[in-house]
């Protein structure tokens, strides 16, 4: 029977000790938060740090009948979104990537020339569109623009299609295979990792932009979870531990979403670092 015997790394202990500080204070402004979220007006100026009793639970039934409809939005809107974009973008990277075709990489350096182009100086350009579409204050004025986002997840999609080997596509021609379908057979499942972490990250971009849904989605029927949490302590004037309780709403989404991807979202970022 082999024995292990415990050896304590001075080094490892202190590193890791630096490591749960640095952790630790992370975690205060969001423990500030819900504590902030569960105090009526009068604990929120007197006693704001801390837990205070009694626990105010009502702000988040005040909270929630507010936001229930833009977290509503938010949902629909990323699914529409991310879908369209994803699809469109795979498409045309593994056209890049697999297909040869004059003046490819000329254009592919086109399309990547727009990842230096700030997205605050589309901001006019897109408003004018979707004014002319006439489909502002809708959902259609947040899904069209986020939906045809696509240099980065092109460019990333197609550095990755194109380290596939070439065997499995050249073995799927010889069986009679289109191009779309080795496109839906092959890569698509191959690369389901990277393009899992894409859409996460495309989600986390979605729920948290501010200044594009401030411009076009005023309305109830289109306001998003970012603008109707300003709107609701900006305008609503509920109690500040209302407004609290708002913010920790509308954060739950994006926590659930990292802790059941999260290990897809590592697989994906991880994916094509080391080629086999």
């Amino acid at each position: 029977m082999t024995r292990h015997r415990f050896r304590f790394d001075g080094g490892q202990a202190f590193i890791h000790t630096v490591l749960v500080l640095l952790a630790t204070f992370t975690f205060v402004p969001v423990l500030t938060l819900l504590a902030l979220s569960l105090k009526d007006t009068y604990q929120f100026i007197n006693q704001p740090i801390g837990l205070t009793f009694p626990l105010e639970w009502k702000n988040y039934e005040m909270a929630w009948a507010f936001m229930r409809d833009p977290l509503a939005h938010n949902i629909i809107v990323a699914t529409a979104a991310v879908s369209a974009n994803l699809f469109m973008a795979s498409l045309s990277a593994y056209v890049f990537a697999r297909h040869d075709f004059p003046f490819r990489n000329v254009l592919f350096s086109l399309v990547g020339i727009l990842l230096f182009v700030p997205g605050t100086v589309l901001l006019v350009p897109n408003y004018v569109l979707i004014i002319n579409l006439k489909v502002q204050n809708t959902l259609m004025a947040l899904i069209l623009p986020y939906a045809a986002q696509q240099v980065f997840t092109l460019v990333v999609l197609r550095t990755f299609f194109e380290e596939l080997p070439s065997e499995m596509f050249d073995a799927a021609k010889v069986d009679g295979a289109s191009a779309f379908q080795e496109y839906m057979r092959i890569a698509i499942p191959l690369s389901w990792p990277i393009i899992s972490a894409m859409a996460i990250f495309q989600v986390w971009q979605i729920w948290n932009d501010y200044a594009w849904p401030s411009l076009v989605a005023n309305s109830n029927e289109a306001r998003t979870a970012v603008t109707g949490l300003i709107y609701f302590n900006d305008f609503s004037r509920p109690e500040p531990g209302a407004g609290m309780a708002a913010a920790v709403i509308a954060a739950v989404p994006m926590l659930i979403l990292f802790l059941v991807t999260m290990r897809s979202f590592i697989a994906g970022l991880t994916a094509g670092a080391v080629k086999g």
